[in-house]
């Protein structure tokens, strides 16, 4: 998102599950123990909607990347982007929890095949979406909306799961925004990830 609004920003490595996470720094910004952290000033925030939403809202006259508060395109908006962090981040996280890293919330193939059903069974709501050729959620028109989906079908990805064949072009077409890959490149430096054996997912830790 702050690359989208081409804002400079500095980045600090704490990895998941590594003595990062004990930094007094890092634990003065974050009781939750967890990432991402965004600080701006003395604004903390941590969750990756909330994320969006404000940097969307803050710098409207850098980039139009979510329409204006209380109208109805904004509600649509809003919707997209909750809908796909709780019917699409949140199975793939228990497939992270019960495949990804079965040493730290135990092994579970019931879980995680529930899961992997699950996703794919709700992420038909934006294929329908896509099917009458819009480029983009909304529209013409990137949006933070795009932003969360194409982060969720990457990690469907990773982790194998079947993507429909108009998922996918959407997923090459995010992929190839010139934001997209300095994202990538700073969040999935070399080394940041490994593939867990016997199961094909990654164990992100950027």
């Amino acid at each position: 998102m702050l690359a989208e609004l081409g804002i400079e920003y500095e980045t600090r490595a704490i990895l998941p599950r590594t003595e990062g996470m004990n930094d007094p720094v890092f634990k003065e910004l974050n009781q939750r123990g967890k990432v991402p952290v965004f600080q701006q000033a003395d604004l903390v925030i941590g969750e990756s909607g909330a994320i969006v939403f404000y940097l969307a809202d803050r710098y409207r006259e850098r980039h139009l990347l979510a329409p204006e508060r209380g109208t109805s395109e904004r509600a649509v908006f809003d919707d997209l982007c909750l809908f796909t962090l709780m019917e699409l981040d949140a199975p793939l996280y228990v497939i992270r929890r019960h495949g990804g890293l079965p040493d730290v919330y135990g092994e579970s193939e019931v879980a995680v095949e529930s899961a992997g059903k699950y996703f794919l069974r709700q992420v038909e709501v934006m294929d329908r979406r896509l099917a009458d050729g819009r480029p983009f959620l909304l529209g013409e028109s990137f949006s933070g909306a795009d932003l969360l989906l194409a982060t969720c079908l990457a990690w469907a990805q990773i982790v194998e799961l079947t993507l429909t064949p108009r998922l996918e072009d959407f997923q090459a077409r995010i992929s190839t925004r010139e934001a997209f890959k300095r994202a990538m490149a700073v969040n999935f430096p070399p080394g940041a990830a490994r593939l867990v054996p016997g199961t094909g997912r990654a164990d992100s830790k950027a």
